[in-house]
């Protein structure tokens, strides 16, 4: 079972909140679809760069791809 990191990223000075908002529409969609979260969250890494996440199982890559394009997306 491997697990994937998906991330959105947001720039600028709302950025976090932007994140936040963001975490809000990923949590409604893996809930909707019936989606195990394993984790789920916002990291601020500046003033001006945040950044969503959601890490799921790996056999979720496809719909969450094509669903909701994610800008990057590694192992976890």
């Amino acid at each position: 079972m491997t697990n994937i990191k998906f991330v959105w990223d947001f720039f600028g000075p709302d950025s976090k909140s932007l994140a936040q908002h963001h975490l809000v529409h990923l949590i409604d969609f893996v809930s909707k679809e019936n989606i195990l979260s394993l984790r789920s969250g916002v990291s601020t890494e500046s003033d001006n760069y945040s950044y969503s996440f959601i890490i799921l199982d790996s056999s979720y890559l496809e719909i969450i791809k094509s669903k909701l394009k994610p800008h990057q997306a590694f192992k976890a």
